[in-house]
Order: structure tokens, then sequence, then C-alpha cells
């Protein structure tokens, strides 16, 4: 098998002598960056709208300390189906309404078997 010689070979450039480089600039010429005037612009005044109302949602701990029982005994009324009313907000997100944890309080633990 013949073996190829490394040698110092001299690439030819390829192209046009005279084709700038991606970093060269010409000699003679600058770049010319003038500065334009901005157009003007009217802004439009804000409408305020009134405050929403939103209901608060509280998460099991805020819930646990509300009722003053432990998080993973909410979760175990949940799995019994005893505790206060819940609901699921997305995939994972439990949360409870203040007015559902009221009525909890209210009413007392309910027996599932009786409900």
């Amino acid at each position: 098998m013949a073996s190829r010689k490394r040698g110092s070979r001299t690439r030819k450039r390829r192209g046009d002598p005279g084709q700038l480089n991606l970093f060269d600039t010409p000699a003679d010429k600058a770049p010319a960056r003038t500065k334009r005037a901005a157009p003007l612009r009217v802004r439009a005044k804000r409408l305020k709208a009134p405050p929403v109302e939103r209901s608060v949602a509280f998460s099991p701990q805020e819930a646990s300390t509300y009722l003053g029982v432990t998080v993973s005994t909410l979760k175990s009324w949940r799995a019994k189906k005893i505790g206060p009313k819940w609901t699921r907000r997305g995939a994972r997100l439990v949360c409870y309404f203040p007015e559902d944890l009221d009525a909890f309080l209210r009413r007392g633990p309910r027996d599932p078997d009786k409900s």
C-alpha cells in the first residue's frame, strides 16, 4: 500500500482574492452609521379597570394551619372522604376555600358511610 506523504502543501484560497472575509473590512470604506430620527409615538391612555374580586384558595399547608391539624391528616381525610371539601387545580394542586373550611368547622367531621 502506498502511503501518502504529508508534506507542507499550501492550500490555494478558493474564490475571488478580492472577496472579503467575514471579519475583514474594506480599507477605503468604513461602515457609515447615521442616526435616524425615531418616529413619533403617541401613547394611549390606559383605562383603569375595576379590581377583579378573586376568591382566595388555601394550600393544604395553609388549610392545616387554619384547622389546627397536620397536612398528613388532611391528606388522610381526602382519601377517606371525611374532611372539608377540596378542589383540584390542574394535575396536582389541591386547594381549599375558606368558606368550605368554615362549614367543615361548623358541622364537624362526617362519617363516609352515613353520607
